[in-house]
């Protein structure tokens, strides 16, 4: 993220007129342009060059100056277009001292942060910072609702559930399941600048989204506790977000430090890079895992591109509720969910019963890892289920859901480092077999690919090929006549199994 670009915290005219208000003042307001932000106040004295982001301070007697472009303040009703107040119980040096003030104010906050952000501060610091200047408590958390860190007025009002669990503060997914699968909440996510979000029998809290991007990373929260919020809290909340992004840019992958969630811990292991071990200690006593369980991983993508945020969201929330026990990590498009198999005792067969409708209501493709047995061996699930999850991709057929067991081979031929190719590896008797079928007008190439995929079961392949069983057997005769192959030995069948599997995935293969 580019400084240059961070927010500036500046007033406009609904907050200064809010303070004026708030201070006792008697004012009227015309105000055309409520998103204009002003650099300053000046007093006018017929300058030539006016600037539109100044406001200024007019005299009773003033008459020259343009209403209709410029913003005003009088202390007696001077009409015009432009943005203006009028304080008509107070005097001029009144109106410039406390408007002088207003603006020093915001230069103040505008300098903690920038200090802070400059100097590489952390969350931790940020939300301490940001309850000084709200006079509220300020939280951030990740998108599996992990208080990355929270300010200490926080402890003072939230329920001990919510941050007992971890130092970061762990909110339990019990407390969340009111409103996470609500659809004004999900609604939630689509927001780019400050909201007020009003949960029942809760604190009404003022959030704003943390967007790497089109990328949701979380969001923070101001709790109204001490005061009611003011318009300036909007554009103060939307800063402190801002500047909480760009800390996390500047926060190298895999580094331990207190802005660090359970996503990086969880995607340093999913990259091969060991987290610190009070890190890992840390995620399995949340998790309730042990590093020693059996774990498989899922990676989960939607058949098109470009799918909405908000989708992305409420199958996030699906998953949450069909795999209560697991892990689910969001990172571009694609879900990542992570299986404690030891722990909650589940089979393939149930794995995939519970994703099956999930893929065909949200037009989703799965790839699914084999289990490891330890926790540091996780990257391994996680790149084989992205093997199955291409796979998928590649075949696009109607097998949603691609186990890695399912497409080994297929993995195992396109990765040997070999001149050879796999159509090269194919058993010269079968390819003779072939032939002599072609020439001859005989049957025993699909004779004996049956025969070996039924595993030589003399009725199933009769009845496959609609046989008489002494027919059968005379073929089998002929079939051993004419190549070398002993069928009786179990790496001579294996052999010619792989070759007609290479032939029937590689059509032109042989020819």
């Amino acid at each position: 993220m580019d400084t240059g670009h961070l927010l500036p915290l500046l007033p406009t005219m609904p907050m200064i007129l809010e303070e004026l208000t708030l201070s006792g003042w008697t004012c009227q307001a015309k105000i055309m342009d409520p998103a204009q932000f002003y650099q300053g106040i000046r007093v006018y004295h017929g300058q030539n060059k006016l600037q539109s982001d100044v406001l200024y301070l007019l005299q009773p007697t003033e008459t020259a100056f343009p209403t209709d472009q410029f913003s005003y303040v009088s202390t007696v009703s001077v009409p015009g277009k432009a943005n203006h107040l009028c304080c008509p119980d107070h005097r001029i040096e009144e109106i410039l001292d406390f408007l002088l003030e207003l603006f020093a104010r915001f230069q103040q906050w505008s300098q903690s942060l920038d200090q802070l952000t400059y100097r590489n501060g952390s969350l931790q610091e940020l939300c301490e910072l940001g309850e000084r200047l709200l006079e509220n408590p300020v939280c951030i958390h990740d998108d599996w609702f992990i208080m990355t860190a929270r300010s200490q007025g926080i402890d003072l009002i939230m329920a001990p559930e919510y941050v007992a669990s971890s130092t970061r503060g762990f909110i339990p997914r019990a407390i969340l399941d009111d409103f996470q699968h609500d659809s004004d909440y999900l609604e939630t996510y689509n927001h780019r600048n400050a909201q007020i979000w009003n949960a029942p029998d809760s604190n009404t809290s003022l959030y704003v989204n943390l967007w790497d991007g089109t990328v949701y990373r979380g969001r923070l929260l101001v709790i109204r506790h001490n005061r009611d919020f003011r318009k300036s809290d909007f554009i103060l909340a939307e800063a402190l977000t801002q500047r909480a992004m760009f800390l996390l840019s500047l926060k190298q992958p895999g580094e331990s430090n207190q802005s660090r969630s359970m996503d990086d811990i969880i995607f340093d292991l999913l990259q091969n890079r060991q987290p610190d071990p009070s890190d890992l200690s840390q995620l399995l006593t949340m998790l309730h895992w042990n590093k020693t369980d059996q774990f498989l991983c899922i990676r989960i993508k939607n058949q098109q591109s470009g799918a909405p945020v908000v989708m992305d969201h409420v199958l996030h929330s699906d998953l949450f509720r069909a795999f209560s026990g697991g892990y689910i990590m969001f990172t571009g498009h694609e879900q990542c969910l992570v299986l404690n198999t030891s722990k909650d005792a589940l089979s393939s067969s149930m794995i995939h019963h519970r994703l099956a409708p999930l893929c065909r209501d949200y037009c989703l493709y799965a790839g699914l890892s084999s289990p490891v047995a330890d926790i540091r061996d996780l990257h391994l699930a996680y790149y084989q289920a992205d093997v199955a999850l291409q796979q998928a991709f590649r075949l696009r057929s109607d097998k949603w859901i691609i186990p890695f067991s399912d497409c080994v081979l297929d993995y195992l031929t396109s990765h040997l480092d070999s001149p050879l190719q796999p159509t090269h590896l194919i058993s010269p008797e079968l390819l003779l077999l072939r032939e002599h079928d072609r020439e001859n007008g005989t049957q025993y190439f699909d004779t004996l690919r049956t025969y070996l995929t039924l595993e030589r079961d003399i009725p199933k392949t009769a009845q496959a090929l609609i046989i008489h069983r002494t027919t059968l057997l005379y073929r089998l005769k002929k079939i051993q006549s004419l190549i070398t192959v002993n069928l009786a030995d179990p790496w001579h069948r294996l052999y010619l199994l792989l070759s007609l599997w290479i032939m029937q995935t590689r059509p032109n293969s042989g020819t």
